[in-house]
């Protein structure tokens, strides 16, 4: 049985930039932190090392927005260390484009890119880079499964204190809170808090996932004050419950930081039927209201806006 973060590590390759700010600010994390510069005579490569198949199918699509080439993907048996007998892959840059890779992936910078600074989404796809080559999240499982752990926890596991320090402060101007700790030569930037870890996994556009450690949360500590975006049970979850799952925190956040009574008559409207009918499809949904469906999109789309206004979701 997978555990929630294989689920969230594949639900994250359904999630990529498609802008081609956002593919070089994905490509930019994942190379900072999982590739390398390969030096022979006059050949050089950049290369990028992965974690499995899919995620070099994912890289090589992403690399193909950017440079009309073909990229090699390899595959290696390893012999020591703690992945002994598993497979480690790699994608390659040809020498004829790694140059201008590193120039547009911004490399040479050390740190985080200037470009991912000033904007929220390429933030957010820098943020997913990096989950994709060195993110991990766990969640509290009984079994004697290979997750088993005792509390929540989500991290990025980076080199350099001056790095960590820049994804803590990427995160804090996203809204959510991380802290640094060491790991022998790495540093953690972890977070521990659940509702920082739904904030979290909601910037990198893992719905699903969002979904199912809500329903975990719920089950396990149903005092919680986090039961106001209740929704379904993991087991029924498909798209348009994940739809829902994103309307209800924007609307959750939108309650926390301004309150619902500071919204017009019609969005306080929408987002009371919506809390009021969490199942209900965008037909259903729009009929309770009295409107039409495009009316009631528009209304979404508003209340989603207001939400990111104050620090929460997309913008």
């Amino acid at each position: 049985m997978a555990s929630f973060k294989d689920n969230a590590e594949k639900e994250l390759l359904t999630t990529l930039p498609s802008d081609e700010q956002g593919v070089r600010a994905f490509l930019s994390a994942a190379a900072k932190q999982g590739g390398f510069l390969h030096i022979v005579g006059r050949r050089r490569n950049l290369v990028f090392n992965l974690a499995s198949y899919e995620q070099c199918i994912a890289v090589i699509g992403l690399l193909k927005m950017l440079y009309p080439s073909e990229f090699e993907m390899s595959a290696e048996h390893i012999r020591s260390g703690m992945k002994k007998g598993g497979t480690s892959f790699s994608v390659s840059v040809p020498t004829g484009f790694t140059a201008q890779a590193v120039e547009d992936l911004r490399l040479a910078e050390g740190g985080v890119p200037s470009f991912v600074k000033n904007s929220r989404s390429a933030a957010e796809s820098y943020l997913k880079g990096l989950f994709m080559v060195c993110g991990s999240v766990y969640v509290p499982s009984p079994g004697g499964d290979e997750e088993k752990r005792e509390g929540y926890h989500f991290e990025f596991a980076v080199d350099g204190d001056e790095f960590a320090e820049e994804i803590m402060q990427l995160l804090a101007d996203l809204g959510v809170q991380a802290k640094v700790s060491e790991r022998g030569a790495l540093r953690l930037v972890y977070i521990k808090d659940k509702e920082s870890i739904l904030s979290a996994l909601a910037l990198l556009g893992l719905s699903e996932s969002v979904l199912k450690l809500k329903s975990i949360i719920d089950e396990r500590e149903t005092a919680n004050s986090i039961n106001r975006v209740t929704i379904c049970e993991a087991a029924n979850l498909d798209k348009s419950y994940a739809a829902a799952s994103r309307q209800l925190m924007a609307i959750g956040a939108i309650e926390e930081s301004v309150g619902l009574d500071s919204l017009s008559a019609t969005l306080r409207d929408t987002a009371n039927a919506r809390m009021e009918y969490p199942l209900a499809s965008m037909s259903e949904l729009a009929d309770i209201l009295g409107v039409s469906k495009s009316c009631l999109n528009h209304r979404l789309r508003k209340l989603a806006q207001l939400a990111a206004e104050n620090g929460f979701g997309e913008e």
